[in-house]
């Protein structure tokens, strides 16, 4: 005879089962994505500042050069210069180069310069260097290159060319970057916001 079995169920909680009803407790999402927006944004903005900052200091260098640039279109004049300064004649592109006398306030007032050449371009004509002297005795300095037209002023300032064009790189190459960050936290934000609501 089979003997029914007479241990006791346990009691069914009319709520359903433990955690039944609950919210799901939410994911948490990281701290990464927060921290790629803000980096994102920093790198964006200081390389955008930096690079505006670098390329106006370079453009107002090279600018600040060209302007004390002397046309002599007669081929004579007189310009006047400091001790320590450098004179770099120009000659205008595909002219023969000139031979040009100068005369200082005395015999050493001048003396050659150091190798360096350059070129600019001043109301739609390019000029070409032919030959530099440093100042050693400040004051006028005539000048006479047989009515040949020639330019006289410092030297164009490479430096403050490459400051200029590395200034417009660096905001385009660290913008791209921060923008790049930028973009990434933001969608990895989004994609952790939705995946924690499911």
């Amino acid at each position: 005879m089979t003997v029914p079995n007479s241990a006791p169920q346990p009691a069914m909680s009319p709520y359903g089962p433990p955690g039944y009803g609950q919210a799901p407790t939410p994911k948490k999402t990281g701290k990464a994505p927060v921290v790629l927006i803000v980096l994102g944004a920093v790198i964006l903005a200081v390389s955008v500042i930096a690079g505006i900052v670098i390329t106006v200091i370079g453009i107002s260098s090279t600018a600040g050069g060209i302007s004390d640039i002397e046309v002599l279109d007669s081929g004579s004049g007189t310009v006047t210069a400091e001790e320590g300064d450098l004179l770099q004649f120009y000659a205008e592109a595909g002219t023969p180069m000139p031979s040009c006398q100068v005369t200082g306030p005395s015999s050493g007032s001048l003396s050659d310069g150091p190798n360096r050449t350059s070129s600019t371009t001043i109301d739609g004509t390019t000029w070409e260097s032919f030959d530099i002297a440093e100042v050693n005795e400040s004051g006028e300095f005539a000048i006479d290159c047989g009515g040949t037209p020639v330019a006289v002023g410092p030297p164009v300032s490479i430096g403050g060319i490459f400051g200029a064009v590395g200034g417009i790189l660096l905001g385009l190459a660290g913008g791209f970057v921060g923008f790049v960050l930028l973009v990434i936290g933001v969608i990895l934000l989004i994609v952790r916001k939705r995946a924690a609501r499911v």
